[in-house]
């Protein structure tokens, strides 16, 4: 038996290093082209308000991750082949954005439609179970599986503002499924996310502290999608893992783009316009560092993380580390933005 336990953590072990290195030299690759040819290049110049960085950047970092996850092909079993199908689609929808600098978003939602649809039929990866609370019949469970899915993408993307913000909430995000998915021997949801470690670490170490490659929304999308969709897997199943905790892992993203949304209406602008009041850019402006800016994010969401995976099965407790945040963050937004109408 101990000689097993041995063996399967070398392999996990093996999987995260062979990851990794993918990832790390292709992000290589792509950087010294994207300069090169000025492709995927996110200029100083471009008038966006989210925008932090002072020279241009590559924003192609995403690309080195997707080749990570080429390794989920040496399986023969079809599921890792849907996952694949639906991940490439899902990537694409946010590639084309960054190569060409806009995609309508029709066609965005469009190509986000399309791969969710292949995971979530593919993979059985219907959410239904919301119990205690409710129980969706299986046509509603549909529609917000696609609205989760497609929404988790995007709420990685709007957190995508800082070196090392949103790859290190998504590592710690994956390290929290890998352990939940080793606990309950949910093989393909740890084999998955032991690639999303070592793949999105072979791009953190080129994007944290200094900021040489940038994700871009084809890797932002890419980590939301496959985040929620093994978080759904996990939770769906017969683990008895609730589904609260997949929001309980993601109560940062999730209530950075609730709140925003509700925040802008309050406000009486567009509910999805970009702008410079997020919690990350509040606390950039109280303490003017870029790396550091992600370390106090990430500092913030592990105890919540860490309580999610200590009760992963009991429903209610993950309700109320949700609520807990919740309360948490706007604490500390109300007190920052105090401070900064002060100054």
């Amino acid at each position: 038996m101990e000689i097993l336990e041995i063996s399967r953590y070398t392999g996990i072990l093996n999987v995260i290093l062979s990851a990794s290195l993918i990832s790390f030299f292709i992000t290589i690759i792509i950087k010294f082209f994207s300069n090169r040819f000025h492709i995927f290049i996110d200029k100083i110049d471009e008038k966006k308000p989210q925008k932090m960085h002072i020279i241009s950047t590559p924003r192609a970092g995403g690309v080195g991750i997707f080749f990570g996850f080429s390794l989920v092909l040496l399986s023969p079993e079809k599921q890792y082949l849907y996952f694949f199908i639906a991940l490439t689609i899902i990537f694409l929808s946010g590639l084309l954005e960054d190569f060409f600098g806009s995609l309508g978003p029709k066609t965005r939602l469009s190509l986000q439609l399309i791969g969710c649809s292949v995971a979530i039929f593919g993979l059985d990866a219907i959410i239904t179970n919301l119990s205690p609370v409710i129980i969706l019949p299986y046509w509603i469970g549909i529609v917000f599986s696609l609205f989760g899915i497609i929404g988790v993408c995007n709420a990685i993307n709007i957190i995508d503002g800082f070196n090392g913000l949103s790859s290190g909430i998504c590592l710690m995000v994956f390290t929290t499924i890998g352990f939940a998915a080793f606990s309950v021997d949910s093989n393909f949801v740890l084999f998955v996310s032991i690639i999303a470690i070592g793949s999105t670490l072979g791009f953190f170490v080129l994007n944290f502290p200094k900021g040489k490659i940038f994700l871009g929304d084809g890797g932002a999308y890419m980590l939301g999608f496959i985040i929620a969709i093994l978080l759904a897997i996990l939770t769906q199943s017969d683990s008895n893992i609730s589904a609260w905790f997949g929001l309980a892992v993601m109560i940062y993203p999730v209530w950075e783009v609730l709140f925003s949304i509700i925040r802008r209406i309050k406000n009486k602008q567009p509910a999805m316009h970009p702008d410079k009041k997020h919690l990350h850019t509040l606390i950039y402006h109280k303490i003017h560092n870029n790396p550091l800016t992600a370390v106090f994010i990430w500092l913030l969401n592990l105890p919540f993380m860490i309580l999610s995976i200590i009760f992963m099965h009991k429903a209610w407790v993950l309700i109320c580390i949700c609520i807990g945040f919740i309360i948490i963050y706007n604490m500390i937004y109300l007190y920052l933005k105090s401070q900064i109408k002060a100054i």
